[in-house]
C-alpha cells in the first residue's frame, strides 16, 4: 500500500481536524524535502532508527491521531502577520523553525516546549500530543463560526478545563494554549467601545490561580488568594473563588478549612476539584 500523502491545503486540513476531533501535525513544506531522523518504537517495543518521511509505519501512526499538513512557504506572510504582535518570542521561533508544530483547528501551536533529547522519539511525541478534542467540540465550532469576546473567552475556559482531563505531559502546554484565547478575548474587549465586562479582569486573575492548582502549585495559589479581599469578589466570580479556596486547601491537606467552602461548590465544580486532586497525587 502506498503512503498516504500529507495535506497541502491548510483550510481543508483544519476542517477535517474539526470533524475528526484531532490536532494538526504541521511542517513547512520545504523542511519536508530533507531527511528527518527519528526513533520509532516498533510493535515489539524495540527502537528503530528511521526517517519521518520515508517510513510508512510512522506515516500511518501520524494519520491515525493527527491531520498532517505541509504548509507552503507562500502562506508564511499571511500566517505570520496574524501572530507577530500577539505572541511570545518563543512562540514566534517555533512558528518559524523547521520542526513539527502541533496545532489546534484554529492554527494555534500547542507544542511550544522544545525537545532537548539528542534523538527524536516520534512514538513518544505522538503519544504525548495525540489529543482527542471532542471535549472542546462545541466551543471550537462556535469560535470557527464567529470570533468574538464570548467565543474566545469560552474556548479559553474550556481549554483550561481540558488541561484537567488530559494526561500530565502536555498539561502545561494546554494551559499556555488557553492563555492565547484569554489574551485574544482581552484584546477584543479592549477594542469594543460599546461593551464593558467589569468582572473580566478579576475573572482572569482567579483563573490564573486555577492554572496553578492544575499544575500542582497549591502553596503559590494560597499566597495569591491571601492577597485578595473576599469582600471585593464580584457575585459572578464567587463560585470560582470558592472553588479555588476549596481545592487549594484540599491539596494542602487542610480538610478543616476546605470543609468551610465545600457547600458553596456545585457538583460539577466538586468533580473538577476531585480530578485536580487526583491528578496531583500521581
Amino acid at each position: 500500500m502506498s503512503a498516504q500523502e500529507w495535506m497541502t491545503s491548510f483550510d481543508i486540513a483544519k476542517r477535517l481536524a474539526m470533524v475528526q476531533d484531532k490536532m494538526l501535525f504541521v511542517m513547512w513544506e520545504e523542511s519536508t524535502e530533507y531527511e528527518f531522523p527519528v526513533v520509532f518504537n516498533n510493535t515489539e517495543g524495540h527502537k528503530v532508527y528511521t526517517d519521518l518521511f520515508e517510513d510508512e509505519r510512522v506515516n500511518q501512526a501520524i494519520w491515525e491521531y493527527f491531520i498532517p499538513v505541509k504548509l507552503p512557504e507562500t502562506s508564511y506572510e499571511v500566517l505570520f502577520n496574524k501572530i507577530k504582535d500577539t505572541r511570545s518570542s518563543r512562540y514566534i521561533e517555533k512558528f518559524q523553525d523547521d520542526s513539527i508544530k502541533i496545532m489546534d483547528v484554529n492554527g494555534n501551536i500547542l507544542n511550544t516546549i522544545d525537545v532537548t533529547s539528542y534523538e527524536f522519539n516520534i512514538t513518544s511525541f505522538i503519544k504525548k500530543y495525540r489529543l482527542n478534542t471532542s471535549y472542546l467540540k462545541q466551543e471550537l465550532v462556535n469560535y470557527s463560526k464567529k470570533k468574538n469576546f464570548t467565543t474566545s473567552f469560552n474556548l479559553a475556559k474550556k481549554y483550561l478545563d481540558y488541561a484537567i482531563l488530559s494526561h500530565k505531559e502536555p498539561r502545561k502546554e494546554i494551559i499556555a494554549l488557553s492563555r492565547i484565547y484569554f489574551d485574544e478575548a482581552k484584546r477584543i474587549l479592549a477594542s469594543d467601545t460599546m461593551e464593558t465586562k467589569e468582572w473580566f479582569p478579576q475573572k482572569v486573575e482567579l483563573l490564573r490561580i486555577k492554572e496553578q492548582l492544575i499544575l500542582n502549585q497549591p502553596r503559590k495559589s494560597r499566597r495569591q488568594l491571601k492577597k485578595i479581599d473576599e469582600n471585593n469578589i464580584l457575585k459572578v466570580n464567587q463560585s470560582l473563588y470558592a472553588f479555588l479556596q476549596y481545592t487549594t486547601f484540599k491539596l494542602l491537606k487542610d480538610d478543616i478549612n476546605a470543609g468551610q467552602w465545600e457547600s458553596k461548590l456545585s457538583l460539577v465544580d466538586l468533580k473538577k476539584a476531585e480530578l485536580i486532586i487526583k491528578n496531583n497525587k500521581k
